[in-house]
């Protein structure tokens, strides 16, 4: 990996662990609903405007019912469950939720008749006491806001696991750019209701419609843009390492900006979630890659 490379993840894991902190200044004030349509309205936006500058045409006609579906569920609903997780949770701890996504991907494709390999087994039990750590462990007491708010963003988490099945079977081989553009308006469209509908009575302080407004163009328009530019350049394999930036970055500007504390069950919960990633992304030495678990009984 080159410098160029390893530069613009670093980026990329500082603006996506940042949309953690944002997503903590909006929702206390104008809503889970509106922190998710606002940020989708203003993701859509810009990459429009992306896809202007690349004269990409954005293939509504041919294809505005697969952004409908997979727009909501692969970025509507989960992006309004991490807000609603904002409500009670850290940044922090958000950020780690987050990169339990891999975990819900090697659970689905098992129950599809994936076989899985031993280190991505591993992989999963390891995430599953990490988040363990967090709830048993962390700052937080546990009460039914808290409950909610871990179930509503490893239900976030399982959603971006369903949907990258239900893109991969839809689109295919077509622009990530583009698909990406397609499903922010059409997964934008069934939350303006609930926008409006949750919506404050007065209009929030300069701070709360600033962090939305990088929260939409900031961190979904131009992180998703930086990413499939690092995806074209370096390819799948080294751009999802970004995965191992995003929870340490989050904790780091939560506790600068936010004054929300690093505990010791935090960094143990966010090692012992980003180990699981290296697993299940087959990064660990010592484990071989392959190994299915059918083999493993037989042994």
């Amino acid at each position: 990996m080159n410098a160029s490379i390893f530069a613009q993840l670093v980026v990329l894991g500082m603006i996506w662990g940042a949309s953690f902190m944002f997503q903590r200044i909006t929702v206390p004030l104008i809503g889970a609903g509106m922190t998710g349509a606002g940020r989708m309205i203003f993701a859509a936006l810009t990459l429009l405007g992306v896809l202007a500058l690349l004269r990409k045409p954005l293939q509504w006609r041919a294809r505005w019912r697969d952004y409908l579906v997979v727009g909501f569920i692969v970025m509507g609903l989960p992006l309004c469950c991490f807000a609603l997780a904002a409500r009670s949770l850290p940044a922090g701890y958000l950020a780690v939720l987050n990169a339990t996504v891999p975990l819900f991907a090697v659970l689905i494709g098992w129950a599809r008749g994936t076989q899985p390999s031993l280190s991505k087994l591993a992989g999963v039990v390891v995430g599953v006491l990490g988040v363990a750590t967090l709830a048993k462990f962390g700052h937080l007491e546990m009460s039914l806001a808290t409950a909610i708010g871990f179930a509503a963003a490893l239900f976030a988490s399982f959603l971006y696991a369903v949907g990258a099945i239900m893109a991969k079977q839809r689109y295919g081989d077509a622009d990530p750019l583009v698909i990406t553009a397609g499903n922010l308006i059409g997964g934008s469209l069934p939350l303006v209701p609930l926008a409006l509908a949750t919506a404050p009575a007065a209009l929030p302080p300069l701070n709360v419609g600033l962090a939305l407004v990088a929260l939409g163009i900031l961190c979904t328009g131009i992180a998703y843009a930086l990413y499939f530019r690092i995806l074209r350049a370096a390819g799948v394999e080294r751009a999802v390492t970004v995965t191992f930036l995003v929870p340490l970055f989050a904790l780091i500007w939560a506790a600068l900006f936010l004054g929300e504390p690093i505990t010791w069950a935090a960094l143990a919960g966010c090692a012992l979630v980003l180990f699981a990633v290296a697993l299940i992304f087959e990064k660990v030495p010592g484990i071989k890659p392959k190994a299915p678990l059918a083999a493993i009984k037989q042994a």
